[in-house]
């Protein structure tokens, strides 16, 4: 297939699914390899060490001490047209190694489980770079995200659930749920391959009389953007408490970065990034408007800021480094880098770090 000039290595991050995982919800593809991306066996993305790609398990064999990434896409690196040109390898270059725990589509309090999963795998953490915010904003403009507020929410996409709930089942021993998810599969996959089988679904099962439960999750999922978003700065103010409370513990130096969208920042922009201003596509269950909205951006931006002085956490805003980056392209869409852009952030955030 002919590679997109203007979003390296954008068909094997496409390619490369999410699995269920338990009490994380989902994780990238574990043992994923290819020429640009290469994940471990829980589906972090290998490091560079002494010129050999090592995943999480290693990494106490080779160092003594660490800093970690945690957040979504762009701690993981999507965009990048190598394992050896993302923030944390560029980190990790500058003579001060980086592990990314990042994981595209996390949210606030999946980058918190993440880290209290794993933690066990580090040796002495220095310091956690969290680079964040821009996927809860995402998730408060996906419509049915939050069935249960109170607990928070995941992605609704259907690539995600669909593989979730047919992983889950598989793992059952029960012949009436392997046959319940064998048919799952087979009408996902129908669906997926005709377009006048989904339309029939689509007639056949609107029809049918909604249970109790389900016109409950109707009702509990139909929140709109303002709603969710206020629910879950509650639920983000926790998380930032837990970080406070981990870096006074262990002594860990803890700084969170709001992380870049090319509708936030006042950078220069190249030819190519304003195509990608111009042409953003708007899907029916994902308001992008909300993402795209300066008074959005400046209220969270705020509010992050403000949550993360009151836990004395240093925080800083990528959109504001960027506004110096130059000529240089450093998005591949509205949120994703270039090498350039992991390049130009990664200095930043490297004088930042506690040695």
């Amino acid at each position: 297939m002919t590679q997109d000039k203007s979003k390296p290595g954008y068909y094997e991050y496409k390619n490369m699914p999410h699995e269920f995982r338990p009490f994380v919800m989902f994780v990238n593809a574990e043992n994923y390899s290819t020429s640009v991306v290469n994940t471990d066996k829980f589906g972090f993305r290998k490091t560079f060490y002494k010129d050999r790609l090592i995943g999480l398990d290693e990494i106490k064999k080779y160092t003594e001490k660490q800093n970690i990434i945690v957040g979504g896409s762009t701690a993981f690196g999507m965009g990048s047209t190598s394992d050896n040109n993302t923030i944390h390898l560029y980190l990790s270059k500058f003579g001060n190694f980086c592990f990314s725990l990042g994981v595209r589509a996390a949210t606030s309090q999946q980058e918190l489980i993440l880290y209290l999963q794993f933690k066990r795998y580090f040796n002495k953490i220095k310091n956690i770079i969290i680079i964040s915010g821009l996927n809860d904003l995402g998730l408060c403009s996906q419509k049915d995200s939050m069935f249960y507020p109170e607990f928070g929410g995941v992605y609704s996409e259907d690539m995600n659930f669909s593989q979730f709930w047919f992983q889950y089942n598989a793992f059952q021993k029960n012949k009436w749920k392997i046959g319940k998810s064998n048919l799952y599969h087979l009408i996902e996959f129908l669906s997926n391959k005709f377009a006048f089988f989904r339309l029939l679904l689509s007639f056949f099962f609107s029809r049918i009389k909604k249970s109790k439960y389900a016109k409950k999750i109707g009702t509990l999922s139909n929140l709109n953007f303002d709603s969710k978003l206020m629910i879950l700065r509650e639920i983000i103010k926790n998380d930032l408490d837990t970080w406070s409370t981990i870096a006074k513990q262990k002594d860990i130096n803890i700084i969170y970065i709001l992380q870049p969208n090319i509708y936030w920042t006042k950078k220069n922009l190249t030819p190519g990034e304003k195509i990608i201003v111009n042409n953003v596509s708007y899907k029916s269950d994902f308001q992008y408007e909300n993402l795209t909205d300066i008074k959005n951006y400046e209220n969270h931006r705020n509010f992050l800021q403000k949550t993360c002085k009151e836990n004395f956490i240093q925080f800083y805003d990528s959109n504001e480094w960027l506004n110096d980056a130059g000529d240089k392209q450093i998005f591949i869409d509205f949120c994703h880098l270039h090498d350039n852009g992991n390049l130009f952030i990664s200095k930043k955030i490297n004088e930042l770090l506690k040695l």
